[in-house]
């Protein structure tokens, strides 16, 4: 089925917005329960839609019935046939559902695992330990099918990604603030912090530190008592482990670049939380203003940020 180039949901301008320029789309949450195993199967299901068969991954565990800490229920990622996935053996459902096509790095729940779905299936997946050894899934993915592989990501291991050309979208909601400002506010900055600019030799400032490792309390502290102004340079968007107010200070007082950036690309929104429910069109419009990203509630139908998919949702 060839593919359309109208817009016809908020779902279908994400997928058209995140596979325009990557073959790999990882989705990252922003807290527990913001959305990012719906925002997922959202994806999945414009390309099943589509007739486009896919390649699916996690960095994590996902897909689980209910919540290891809790028991509250989860979402249930669903593949159809035709899709490509990469999972450790020992979470192989049990059913005909999987042809096995090959064996790859070894995890704590097995060996990993490409195989291709033969009849519809729910099944949890996973993902290798290792930065190193996620990066060469995705490749073999790649090389075993010809459409675009999505990964259920965990923010504090999107390091796998850095330097590719991998989409990032980040999910958030009413999980990570108790009003869309709050929620708007928490998403910009997680977004500031991935989307750090790569190092540019050519406009580097006079005085360059490389920040080897971590940047700590300690290194951003000292950084804003001597280096004011001068380009610091850490590996990559995750080894800034600073947040809130300190965050802002430094990178307004600081050039902070990385040398292997990120690249994210549109945020969604969940209005539901725990306790807690926020105004569906309140929270996308607050998301999109505060990150200057496109934003995306799969479930409710809307879209902010652009102005195709505004329209397309009103």
């Amino acid at each position: 089925m060839p593919e359309s180039n109208i817009f016809t949901s908020p779902s279908e301008a994400l997928y058209e917005l995140a596979t325009a320029a990557a073959r790999s789309v990882v989705v990252v949450g922003t807290a527990k329960n913001a959305g990012k195993t719906t925002t997922f199967n959202a994806l999945r299901a414009v390309a099943a839609r589509r007739g486009i068969a896919i390649a699916v991954t996690s960095i994590g565990r996902d897909g689980e019935p209910s919540d290891a800490l809790d028991g509250e229920p989860k979402p249930r990622v669903r593949l159809p046939a035709g899709t490509l996935v990469a999972l450790p053996a020992g979470l192989i459902p049990r059913t005909p559902a999987l042809a096995i096509l090959e064996g790859g790095e070894w995890t704590a729940l097995g060996p990993m695992v490409f195989a291709r779905v033969v009849l519809a299936t729910t099944c949890e997946i996973g993902g290798p330990p290792t930065a190193r050894a996620m990066r060469a899934t995705i490749a073999r993915l790649h090389a075993l099918g010809a459409g675009p592989v999505f990964v259920d990501g965990a923010i504090d291991r999107v390091a796998a990604l850095a330097g590719g050309d991998d989409a990032i979208v980040l999910a958030t909601g009413a999980a990570s603030g108790a009003t869309p400002a709050a929620v708007a506010a928490a998403a910009a900055q997680t977004v500031a912090r991935l989307g750090l600019p790569g190092r540019d030799p050519a406009n580097e400032r006079a005085r360059v530190i490389i920040i080897d490792g971590a940047l700590d309390l300690r290194d951003a502290q000292e950084l804003l008592e001597s280096a004011g102004g001068a380009t610091v340079v850490v590996g990559d968007p995750t080894r800034v482990a600073v947040r809130g107010a300190l965050f802002e200070q430094l990178r307004t007082a600081v050039d902070l670049r990385c040398e292997r950036p990120l690249r994210v690309v549109a945020c969604t929104t969940s209005p539901v939380g725990r306790g807690r429910a926020l105004a569906p069109r309140a929270l996308v419009d607050a998301v999109a203003a505060a990150t200057g990203l496109p934003a995306f509630d799969v479930v409710s139908g809307l879209a902010a940020g652009t102005a195709r998919a505004t329209a397309r949702s009103a």
